[in-house]
Protein backbone atom coordinates (compact mmCIF):
# COMPACT_ATOMS: atom_id res chain seq x y z
CA UNK A 1 0.00 0.00 0.00
CA UNK A 2 1.31 3.12 -0.97
CA UNK A 3 1.81 6.29 1.27
CA UNK A 4 0.08 8.98 0.99
CA UNK A 5 1.73 12.38 0.06
CA UNK A 6 -0.02 15.60 1.02
CA UNK A 7 -0.25 18.76 -0.14
CA UNK A 8 1.09 19.86 3.54
CA UNK A 9 3.82 17.62 2.86
CA UNK A 10 5.09 19.07 -0.41
CA UNK A 11 4.94 22.52 1.02
CA UNK A 12 7.32 21.25 3.54
CA UNK A 13 9.66 19.80 1.24
CA UNK A 14 9.97 22.58 -1.21
CA UNK A 15 10.72 24.51 2.09
CA UNK A 16 13.59 22.47 2.78
CA UNK A 17 14.74 22.17 -0.72
CA UNK A 18 14.97 26.59 -0.33
CA UNK A 19 16.48 26.48 2.56
CA UNK A 20 19.71 24.52 1.32
CA UNK A 21 20.00 26.88 -1.76
CA UNK A 22 18.88 30.03 -1.73
CA UNK A 23 19.75 30.75 2.53
CA UNK A 24 22.80 29.19 2.40
CA UNK A 25 24.91 30.22 4.81
CA UNK A 26 28.48 32.30 3.29
CA UNK A 27 32.04 31.05 4.03
CA UNK A 28 33.23 32.36 7.19
CA UNK A 29 35.89 35.62 5.96
CA UNK A 30 38.59 35.14 4.75
CA UNK A 31 38.03 32.28 2.08
CA UNK A 32 39.89 34.04 -0.54
CA UNK A 33 43.69 35.97 -0.80
CA UNK A 34 43.89 39.14 0.62
CA UNK A 35 45.53 42.59 -0.51
CA UNK A 36 47.14 44.72 1.27
CA UNK A 37 47.45 47.85 -0.47
CA UNK A 38 50.93 50.17 0.39
CA UNK A 39 50.64 53.54 -1.42
CA UNK A 40 54.08 54.28 -1.64
CA UNK A 41 57.06 53.03 -3.20
CA UNK A 42 58.68 49.42 -2.21
CA UNK A 43 61.19 49.53 0.38
CA UNK A 44 59.95 51.52 2.60
CA UNK A 45 58.36 50.97 6.77
CA UNK A 46 55.03 49.75 4.89
CA UNK A 47 56.13 46.83 3.20
CA UNK A 48 58.04 45.66 6.25
CA UNK A 49 54.88 45.96 8.80
CA UNK A 50 52.97 43.96 5.95
CA UNK A 51 54.81 41.60 4.75
CA UNK A 52 55.22 41.36 8.89
CA UNK A 53 51.38 40.88 9.89
CA UNK A 54 50.46 39.39 6.55
CA UNK A 55 52.95 36.59 7.29
CA UNK A 56 50.99 35.63 10.34
CA UNK A 57 47.52 36.29 9.25
CA UNK A 58 48.23 33.41 6.58
CA UNK A 59 49.50 31.38 9.10
CA UNK A 60 46.76 31.75 11.21
CA UNK A 61 43.78 31.66 8.57
CA UNK A 62 45.68 29.56 5.77
CA UNK A 63 44.75 32.46 3.33
CA UNK A 64 47.34 33.88 0.83
CA UNK A 65 48.25 37.93 2.06
CA UNK A 66 49.20 40.13 -0.83
CA UNK A 67 51.45 42.90 -1.01
CA UNK A 68 51.03 45.13 -3.31
CA UNK A 69 52.54 48.80 -3.84
CA UNK A 70 50.71 51.67 -5.31
CA UNK A 71 53.24 54.60 -5.10
CA UNK A 72 52.19 58.26 -6.56
CA UNK A 73 50.31 61.09 -6.17
CA UNK A 74 51.29 61.73 -2.39
CA UNK A 75 50.18 58.38 -1.72
CA UNK A 76 46.86 59.58 -3.35
CA UNK A 77 46.82 56.92 -5.99
CA UNK A 78 46.76 54.05 -3.78
CA UNK A 79 44.50 55.04 -1.01
CA UNK A 80 41.75 55.99 -3.42
CA UNK A 81 41.89 52.62 -4.99
CA UNK A 82 41.05 51.20 -1.70
CA UNK A 83 38.33 53.84 -0.93
CA UNK A 84 36.96 52.45 -4.26
CA UNK A 85 37.20 49.15 -3.39
CA UNK A 86 34.18 46.50 -2.80
CA UNK A 87 33.78 46.80 1.27
CA UNK A 88 34.41 43.00 1.78
CA UNK A 89 37.64 42.70 3.80
CA UNK A 90 39.91 41.76 1.23
CA UNK A 91 41.22 44.98 0.29
CA UNK A 92 43.22 46.38 2.80
CA UNK A 93 44.92 50.10 2.83
CA UNK A 94 48.08 50.13 5.05
CA UNK A 95 49.31 53.63 5.17
CA UNK A 96 51.61 56.18 6.90
CA UNK A 97 48.74 58.67 9.08
CA UNK A 98 49.77 61.62 6.28
CA UNK A 99 46.89 60.02 3.96
CA UNK A 100 44.35 61.06 6.76
CA UNK A 101 46.37 64.03 8.39
CA UNK A 102 47.88 66.15 6.30
CA UNK A 103 46.91 65.57 2.91
CA UNK A 104 43.77 67.03 3.32
CA UNK A 105 45.17 70.24 4.27
CA UNK A 106 47.57 70.26 1.11
CA UNK A 107 45.08 69.09 -1.68
CA UNK A 108 41.95 70.61 -2.12
CA UNK A 109 40.48 68.00 -4.13
CA UNK A 110 41.30 64.54 -2.50
CA UNK A 111 40.53 61.21 -4.66
CA UNK A 112 39.06 59.78 -1.53
CA UNK A 113 37.07 61.47 1.49
CA UNK A 114 39.25 60.38 4.99
CA UNK A 115 36.46 60.67 6.54
CA UNK A 116 33.91 59.13 5.15
CA UNK A 117 35.78 56.57 2.59
CA UNK A 118 37.13 54.30 5.20
CA UNK A 119 36.74 51.85 8.14
CA UNK A 120 39.63 52.31 10.50
CA UNK A 121 41.00 48.95 11.48
CA UNK A 122 44.30 49.29 14.03
CA UNK A 123 47.34 51.81 14.70
CA UNK A 124 50.06 48.97 13.71
CA UNK A 125 53.27 50.89 14.33
CA UNK A 126 54.87 54.35 15.39
CA UNK A 127 58.20 54.79 13.59
CA UNK A 128 60.37 57.77 16.27
CA UNK A 129 62.05 60.82 14.45
CA UNK A 130 65.79 61.87 15.15
CA UNK A 131 67.11 65.79 13.96
CA UNK A 132 70.05 64.46 12.46
CA UNK A 133 73.42 66.64 11.11
CA UNK A 134 75.97 66.23 8.76
CA UNK A 135 79.14 66.36 10.95
CA UNK A 136 80.46 69.67 9.76
CA UNK A 137 77.76 71.24 11.13
CA UNK A 138 79.13 73.24 14.31
CA UNK A 139 76.87 72.30 16.62
CA UNK A 140 76.67 69.54 19.40
CA UNK A 141 73.18 69.56 20.56
CA UNK A 142 69.75 71.42 19.41
CA UNK A 143 70.21 74.45 21.47
CA UNK A 144 73.61 75.20 19.94
CA UNK A 145 72.24 74.26 16.67
CA UNK A 146 69.39 76.76 17.25
CA UNK A 147 71.65 79.64 17.78
CA UNK A 148 73.86 78.78 15.06
CA UNK A 149 70.78 78.85 12.65
CA UNK A 150 69.65 82.36 14.34
CA UNK A 151 73.39 83.80 13.58
CA UNK A 152 73.05 81.94 10.09
CA UNK A 153 69.51 82.97 9.03
CA UNK A 154 68.77 80.91 5.44
CA UNK A 155 72.32 79.15 5.46
CA UNK A 156 71.16 75.73 7.04
CA UNK A 157 68.98 73.50 4.19
CA UNK A 158 67.00 69.97 5.31
CA UNK A 159 66.05 67.17 3.34
CA UNK A 160 62.41 65.85 3.28
CA UNK A 161 60.94 62.81 1.38
CA UNK A 162 58.51 65.77 -0.17
CA UNK A 163 55.95 68.67 0.79
CA UNK A 164 54.04 67.14 3.81
CA UNK A 165 56.22 64.22 4.39
CA UNK A 166 56.88 63.48 7.96
CA UNK A 167 60.27 64.74 7.50
CA UNK A 168 59.70 68.21 6.32
CA UNK A 169 56.46 68.99 8.75
CA UNK A 170 58.39 68.17 11.76
CA UNK A 171 60.59 70.11 10.67
CA UNK A 172 58.80 72.95 9.98
CA UNK A 173 57.17 72.34 13.67
CA UNK A 174 60.39 72.82 15.38
CA UNK A 175 61.51 75.86 12.65
CA UNK A 176 58.38 77.74 13.78
CA UNK A 177 58.83 76.48 17.52
CA UNK A 178 62.20 78.40 17.37
CA UNK A 179 62.11 80.89 15.05
CA UNK A 180 64.86 80.36 13.10
CA UNK A 181 65.13 80.47 9.07
CA UNK A 182 66.17 77.27 7.29
CA UNK A 183 66.04 75.80 4.01
CA UNK A 184 63.31 73.18 2.44
CA UNK A 185 65.33 70.81 0.01
CA UNK A 186 62.35 68.11 -0.83
CA UNK A 187 63.69 64.35 -2.46
CA UNK A 188 60.64 62.65 -4.40
CA UNK A 189 61.71 60.08 -1.97
CA UNK A 190 63.39 59.26 1.59
CA UNK A 191 65.89 57.29 -0.59
CA UNK A 192 68.06 59.37 -1.24
CA UNK A 193 68.37 62.20 1.76
CA UNK A 194 70.62 59.94 3.70
CA UNK A 195 73.19 60.15 1.29
CA UNK A 196 72.95 63.58 0.70
CA UNK A 197 73.29 64.00 4.41
CA UNK A 198 76.26 61.98 4.76
CA UNK A 199 77.73 63.67 1.58
CA UNK A 200 77.06 66.44 2.50
CA UNK A 201 74.61 67.74 0.04
CA UNK A 202 72.22 68.97 2.93
CA UNK A 203 72.83 69.75 6.39
CA UNK A 204 70.15 68.12 8.34
CA UNK A 205 67.25 66.54 8.03
CA UNK A 206 64.49 64.50 10.61
CA UNK A 207 64.84 61.56 9.82
CA UNK A 208 62.94 57.98 10.50
CA UNK A 209 65.56 56.61 13.55
CA UNK A 210 65.83 52.81 11.63
CA UNK A 211 67.62 53.98 8.77
CA UNK A 212 69.13 56.64 10.26
CA UNK A 213 70.88 55.04 13.55
CA UNK A 214 73.75 53.20 11.73
CA UNK A 215 75.14 56.35 10.46
CA UNK A 216 74.69 58.11 13.75
CA UNK A 217 76.81 55.05 15.31
CA UNK A 218 79.38 55.16 12.88
CA UNK A 219 79.89 59.18 13.48
CA UNK A 220 79.03 59.98 9.55
CA UNK A 221 75.89 62.11 11.27
CA UNK A 222 75.42 63.28 14.86
CA UNK A 223 71.97 63.06 16.58
CA UNK A 224 70.91 66.94 18.04
CA UNK A 225 67.37 65.71 19.05
CA UNK A 226 64.41 63.16 19.10
CA UNK A 227 61.00 63.88 18.86
CA UNK A 228 59.98 61.24 20.72
CA UNK A 229 58.00 62.24 24.03
CA UNK A 230 60.85 60.83 26.14
CA UNK A 231 64.71 59.37 25.57
CA UNK A 232 65.29 55.75 23.64
CA UNK A 233 67.34 53.02 24.72
CA UNK A 234 68.97 53.03 21.95
CA UNK A 235 70.51 56.21 22.10
CA UNK A 236 70.48 56.95 25.66
CA UNK A 237 73.06 60.31 25.95
CA UNK A 238 70.43 62.13 23.34
CA UNK A 239 68.27 64.46 24.82
CA UNK A 240 64.06 64.81 23.14
CA UNK A 241 63.60 68.27 21.68
CA UNK A 242 61.05 68.57 24.96
CA UNK A 243 63.82 68.54 26.93
CA UNK A 244 65.64 71.13 24.80
CA UNK A 245 63.60 73.91 25.28
CA UNK A 246 60.54 73.11 22.96
CA UNK A 247 57.69 70.55 24.86
CA UNK A 248 55.02 71.60 22.05
CA UNK A 249 57.47 69.71 19.60
CA UNK A 250 56.82 65.89 19.71
CA UNK A 251 56.27 63.44 16.51
CA UNK A 252 56.48 60.48 15.16
CA UNK A 253 55.30 58.41 11.79
CA UNK A 254 52.28 56.36 12.55
CA UNK A 255 50.75 53.63 10.42
CA UNK A 256 47.75 52.03 10.45
CA UNK A 257 45.31 49.20 8.86
CA UNK A 258 42.06 50.48 7.34
CA UNK A 259 38.95 49.13 5.15
CA UNK A 260 36.48 50.19 2.54
CA UNK A 261 34.06 51.97 4.40
CA UNK A 262 30.69 49.49 4.76
CA UNK A 263 32.89 46.95 5.10
CA UNK A 264 30.81 44.80 7.85
CA UNK A 265 31.56 45.54 11.84
CA UNK A 266 32.45 41.58 12.31
CA UNK A 267 35.02 41.47 9.58
CA UNK A 268 36.89 44.88 11.16
CA UNK A 269 36.48 43.55 14.48
CA UNK A 270 38.28 40.34 13.02
CA UNK A 271 40.57 41.77 11.56
CA UNK A 272 41.29 44.14 14.93
CA UNK A 273 41.51 41.50 17.54
CA UNK A 274 43.96 39.02 14.92
CA UNK A 275 46.30 41.93 14.48
CA UNK A 276 46.23 43.41 17.41
CA UNK A 277 47.13 39.62 18.88
CA UNK A 278 49.83 39.48 16.22
CA UNK A 279 51.75 42.85 17.12
CA UNK A 280 51.97 41.19 20.93
CA UNK A 281 53.48 38.24 19.89
CA UNK A 282 56.98 38.24 21.29
CA UNK A 283 58.98 37.86 18.19
CA UNK A 284 57.35 40.63 16.20
CA UNK A 285 57.79 42.56 18.98
CA UNK A 286 61.40 41.77 19.08
CA UNK A 287 61.64 42.56 15.17
CA UNK A 288 59.83 45.45 15.22
CA UNK A 289 61.99 46.91 18.34
CA UNK A 290 65.74 46.24 16.68
CA UNK A 291 64.61 48.52 14.11
CA UNK A 292 63.73 50.96 17.11
CA UNK A 293 59.90 51.09 15.96
CA UNK A 294 57.33 50.49 18.81
CA UNK A 295 54.17 48.36 17.99
CA UNK A 296 50.86 49.98 17.76
CA UNK A 297 47.78 48.05 18.85
CA UNK A 298 44.29 49.21 20.07
CA UNK A 299 40.91 49.87 18.96
CA UNK A 300 39.37 51.43 15.58
CA UNK A 301 38.04 54.63 17.93
CA UNK A 302 41.56 55.11 19.84
CA UNK A 303 43.27 55.63 15.99
CA UNK A 304 40.22 57.83 14.71
CA UNK A 305 41.04 59.79 17.77
CA UNK A 306 44.99 60.10 17.12
CA UNK A 307 43.92 61.34 13.30
CA UNK A 308 41.30 63.75 14.48
CA UNK A 309 43.88 65.26 17.22
CA UNK A 310 46.71 65.02 13.94
CA UNK A 311 45.11 66.75 11.80
CA UNK A 312 44.37 69.80 14.01
CA UNK A 313 48.48 69.78 14.69
CA UNK A 314 49.52 69.49 11.87
CA UNK A 315 47.12 71.47 9.96
CA UNK A 316 48.00 74.46 12.09
CA UNK A 317 51.73 73.60 11.44
CA UNK A 318 50.52 73.88 7.35
CA UNK A 319 48.99 77.55 8.09
CA UNK A 320 51.46 78.79 9.66
CA UNK A 321 54.16 77.58 7.05
CA UNK A 322 52.48 78.50 4.31
CA UNK A 323 53.10 75.11 3.20
CA UNK A 324 51.47 74.27 -0.77
CA UNK A 325 51.50 71.22 -2.69
CA UNK A 326 54.13 70.62 -5.40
Amino acid sequence: MSALITPWMLAGLAGLLFASTGHAQPNPYPDKPIRIIVPYAPGGAGDLFGRTIGNKLNLTWGQQVLLENRPGAAGNIGTALVAKAPADGYTLLLTADIQMTVNPHLFKQLPYNPDTDFAPVITVAFVELVLAVHPSVPARDLRQLIAYAKANPGKLNYGSAGIGSPHHLTTELLKHAAGIDLVHVPYKGSGQIIPDLIAGQVQMASMGLPPTLPHLRSGKLRAMALYSASRLATLPDVPTVAESGFPEVVADSMWSFHAPAGTPPEIVRKLNAEINRILRMPEVEAQLRAQDIRAGGGSPAQLTERHRVDRLKWGRVIAEAGIKPE
